[in-house]
């Protein structure tokens, strides 16, 4: 099950304070007209089979607190498509702290690890994209995002405070890796054409609790 979360958050809210009614041709008519289905996100980058196919890695992640032996790792998806494109920029499994999943690794359906987001531009500029949520006129820069999940990892990453060097993985936050791989990403050569990076943290979500019957 994908994170829950809201991706038009400002119209869902001009919806609600609405009462579901806009004025004709507004940006807010194209939403509704969206959620009953009437407008359509058009998907220009269709992936194949191939590019979409899941694979894992297993990483330690920065809501446990890992234990002093065998700290226990936990397994993050990633698609052959994402994972190719970190290849490319040159974004390693220590960056990431990556390591080959294998039989301890918990594999819990309740988390959803830190993500960085990458987009790549190709470089086209199209001045009168259309939206399909709103069908208003807005500019775009072609390309694709790629998404990494990372977990914990002390290869070189810099408190994102201090400036130190972390020594042990208990010392390494969430902020400090985005910080190293952001700093990374924003420093390669413009070839690569790195434009936005964006982050979304980490979550683990509560199951559901067992029931008992009343005594």
């Amino acid at each position: 099950m994908p994170r829950r979360r809201q991706r038009f958050s400002d119209l869902e809210k001009q919806f609600k304070e609405s009462g579901g009614v806009a004025a004709p041709g507004s940006r807010l008519a194209g939403y509704i007209a969206f959620k009953k289905g009437e407008n359509k996100i058009e998907v220009k980058k269709k992936l194949t089979a191939a590019e979409r196919k899941r694979y894992g890695f297993a990483i330690l992640p920065f809501g446990v607190t890992p234990e002093a032996s065998t700290p226990k790792r936990y397994a993050a998806s990633i698609t052959a498509y994402s994972n190719a494109s970190r290849a490319g920029l040159g974004v390693t499994n220590n960056m990431l702290g990556y390591e080959d999943i294998d039989a301890s690794t918990e594999q819990a359906g309740n988390f959803y690890p830190a993500l960085i987001k990458v987009f790549i531009k190709s470089g086209t500029i199209n001045d009168n994209q259309i939206s399909g949520v709103t069908q208003k006129k807005y500019r775009r820069i072609e390309g694709a995002t790629y998404t990494y999940p990372f977990g914990r990892t002390t290869t070189d990453v810099t408190d994102a405070v201090t400036g130190a060097t972390e020594s042990t993985v208990n010392e390494v936050d969430a902020q400090d890796v985005r910080n190293t791989l952001v700093t990374f990403l924003a420093g390669l050569p413009a070839e690569k054409k790195v434009g936005s990076i964006s982050y979304e943290p980490e979550v683990f979500r509560t199951g559901s609790k067992a029931l008992a019957s009343p005594a």
